[in-house]
């Protein structure tokens, strides 16, 4: 959620009579900061109601009691009664001036599948702010921000303080590794998978209580419920179960206890610290970002590099002027300067190889001509469509109305 979130300017930039959309998973963050400005369910002056059937009545009546004592109340899941959110959108505005000062509404909704499918009011999306969450870029922003859905009363509250301290920060390098894991593609994982901070948070909780009902630490208890339950839970492929499961073996086991367990190279568990002592410790120990902090190979990295370039490179020709009359007093339009580059280029595309005289002169098909002639083949194919969209490309710059079309708008912005 930004900057923002921390405490007071959180409450200054959202408003009393403008809802605040956090998207589809950002409830936890709301919680998070409402806890830390004395809004919290204890106090009851937090309120979540997970909408469905039979639950429009129960938001109606909670709106109109945090309206009037300036309560904070989320509303999940708002896509799911797409027939009463004109009812809701009345209800906002209904409470948009004469509400509590303090008063503030979230919701939550899946985003729409497609433009045209989309179910919330035109009306309670322009009202309401947008507050999104941004996913930190690399392990030592991914580690701290892992880190920051606790406090220190929470690494007080177990009273085997050690032991839960030392898997609570394994959970966190954990949790950052298999979120940050899916940048590098195929090589991070073999599907894409929604690990949150709800999974941490979960994990954890389920800690605390596994540490309070056993004498002894259960280590295998602990790695099978956040291997298969808690984050294995939204893995489908096997091997990437058996990663996940590997990753707990190494991170969450006896020797955490004894200072020998190294979460990554060079980068040792910590000891017994306070809150802040952890986020210092990371500061100071954790190495320069690279793949060995994933127990991936350097090169795991080229790949997402090259698309990191590519999109950077994208951007910047989507900031070049567009326009047709741009050019105007300053030298030949963007059109005219395509429709140079393609007479060029239309001049270098080879003719296709022939390929029944290439077999005729072929004495003898041993493999490499047999490589050969598939390869002329592809080409061929490659030089058909090559000349196709070019020409039809140069027909629409002749009939300005066809370039700005579909597929060849977008061909004319690659030229």
């Amino acid at each position: 959620m930004g900057e923002g979130c921390g405490g007071r300017r959180f409450l200054v930039d959202t408003k009393q009579h403008r809802p605040s959309h956090v998207g589809s998973n950002n409830d936890n963050s709301v919680l998070i900061v409402g806890k830390k400005l004395g809004y919290t369910f204890n106090n009851r002056n937090f309120h979540n109601v997970s909408l469905g059937q039979g639950q429009e009545a129960v938001a109606e009546a909670t709106l109109d009691l945090a309206a009037k004592r300036g309560h904070w109340v989320v509303l999940q899941n708002i896509h799911l009664v797409a027939k009463w959110l004109s009812s809701l959108e009345k209800k906002l505005e209904e409470h948009s001036e004469s509400s509590h000062p303090d008063f503030r509404v979230f919701i939550s909704a899946e985003p729409a599948p497609s433009p045209e499918g989309h179910l919330i009011p035109q009306g309670i999306l322009e009202r309401s702010i947008k507050i999104t969450s941004e996913p930190p870029a690399g392990m030592h922003a991914s580690l701290h921000k892992a880190l920051d859905n606790f406090t220190q009363d929470t690494l007080e509250m177990c009273s085997r303080e050690t032991e839960f301290k030392s898997i609570l920060f394994a959970l966190c390098y954990f949790h950052a590794v298999v979120a940050e894991r899916r940048k590098f593609g195929p090589q991070g994982w073999n599907r894409s998978y929604p690990f949150s901070t709800g999974d941490l948070t979960i994990s954890v909780n389920v800690l605390y209580n596994l540490l309070e009902a056993n004498a002894k630490v259960p280590y295998d208890d602990l790695r099978y419920l956040f291997g298969e339950i808690m984050y294995g839970g939204h893995i489908t492929d096997d091997w990437d179960r058996r990663l996940c499961r590997a990753y707990l073996e190494e991170f969450i086991k006896p020797e955490m206890l004894g200072g020998e367990l190294s979460l990554a190279p060079g980068f040792p568990l910590p000891g017994n610290m306070d809150y802040s002592g952890y986020h210092q410790y990371i500061d100071a120990q954790l190495p320069p970002e690279s793949p060995y902090l994933y127990g991936l190979h350097p090169n795991a990295e080229v790949g997402f590099l090259t698309q990191t370039s590519e999109k950077l490179f994208r951007t910047v020709l989507e900031l070049q002027p567009r326009d047709s009359q741009a050019g105007d007093g300053a030298g030949a339009t963007r059109e005219e300067k395509v429709k140079a580059l393609l007479e060029e280029i239309l001049e270098r595309v080879t003719d296709e190889f022939n390929i029944p005289e290439l077999i005729a002169r072929v004495e003898e098909r041993t493999p490499y001509v047999v490589v050969t002639l598939q390869e002329c083949e592809r080409m061929n194919v490659l030089t058909r469509e090559m000349q196709r969209s070019l020409r039809e490309l140069d027909l629409g710059l002749r009939w300005d109305g066809l370039a700005h079309a579909g597929d060849l708008r977008a061909s004319l912005d690659r030229v």
